[in-house]
């Protein structure tokens, strides 16, 4: 069986990548816009292709639900776009000579970015990956204040709780946190997802502020400050995989 490099799924095109993997069992991930399929080393053959098609097919039935404009897609290359809530930023990359890579902020969207030459010539295939990091780095630190005044909003019109502190992080494994010290993390890729999406999010945690569980009681408070919550965990189950 000849392994698809591609699918075609509706009007998008999603492309797929084969990993081998040191482990008795074969996985399937959608991750940033592509499909990474991990196949353990221990399968071959008949057995081998029949897991990559159900993979295929799985991967099929979920990116079929996303919506067509669910989100815009961030860039992190030369000329790319990183479209948030309240802000477009556009990225400036170039080469620069020396062993360290820089960024800075101009005109309050420009993220200029310099990429160490030396750091590409010793691996050039990590480039975007560095550039995605620097980015990502200093949009959480821009965006701060608005994650601050969405959460400050939202707790004093329907919970008034004290709150240490809240901050954005890199996650994939989840949207959001709060932990017993009553510190609240929200994923950074929810600034790409839809507005209401991003505060049901912040909703969901600060309703944690008042049950650190998910009893009747914990979800009655989400219902009181957000009534249409079961809309934005609909659009997370159907394309939130998508944000990274």
């Amino acid at each position: 069986m000849i392994y698809p490099e591609k699918i075609e799924v509706g009007e998008n095109i999603y492309h797929v990548a084969y990993e081998i993997a040191m482990r008795s069992t074969s996985s399937v991930k959608i991750r940033n816009g592509g499909i990474v399929i991990k196949l353990s080393r221990f399968t071959m053959g008949f057995q081998r292709d029949r897991i990559v098609r159900k993979f295929l097919r799985w991967a099929e039935k979920r990116l079929v639900k996303v919506g067509k404009d669910a989100f815009i897609k961030p860039v992190y290359e030369n000329g790319g776009r990183i479209v948030t809530h309240n802000k477009v930023y556009e990225l400036s990359v170039k080469v620069i000579p020396g062993d360290k890579s820089r960024i800075a902020l101009k005109h309050g969207n420009i993220l200029e970015i310099g990429i160490s030459g030396l750091f590409v010539k010793l691996n050039p295939k990590k480039g975007n990956k560095t550039v995605q990091y620097l980015a990502e780095k200093l949009i959480m630190k821009d965006q701060l204040a608005y994650l601050k005044e969405v959460i400050g909003e939202l707790n004093q019109l329907y919970f008034q709780e004290f709150l240490k502190f809240c901050r954005f992080k890199r996650t994939n494994s989840r949207f959001g946190s709060c932990s017993s010290k009553r510190n609240i993390n929200i994923a950074f890729r929810l600034l790409f997802a839809p507005r209401e999406v991003f505060r049901y999010v912040c909703v969901h945690e600060l309703s944690h502020l008042k049950e650190m569980n998910h009893s009747v009681r914990f979800w009655a408070h989400v219902e009181a400050a957000m009534p249409n919550y079961k809309e934005a965990e609909k659009w997370l189950r159907d394309n939130g995989f998508m944000l990274g």
